[in-house]
């Protein structure tokens, strides 16, 4: 899956949380949504998609 980065995991953070973290190309702070891996752990993260971010907004 492109933009996950397993290098962004926070520890006390849960599946669906939602953390801030710089891109690396940019160097902006981007929000990313961790989620389960394979094993079962909340230990990869993804960038948000704009819909997710337009509904994070309005909220």
């Amino acid at each position: 899956m492109t933009g996950v980065n397993e290098d962004f995991y926070q520890p006390q953070t849960h599946p669906g949380d939602i953390i801030e973290v710089e891109d690396e190309e940019t160097g902006e702070m981007v929000k990313h949504m961790i989620y389960l891996d394979e094993f079962g752990n909340g230990t990869k993260t993804r960038p948000l998609s704009e819909e997710e971010l337009k509904d994070l907004d309005d909220a």
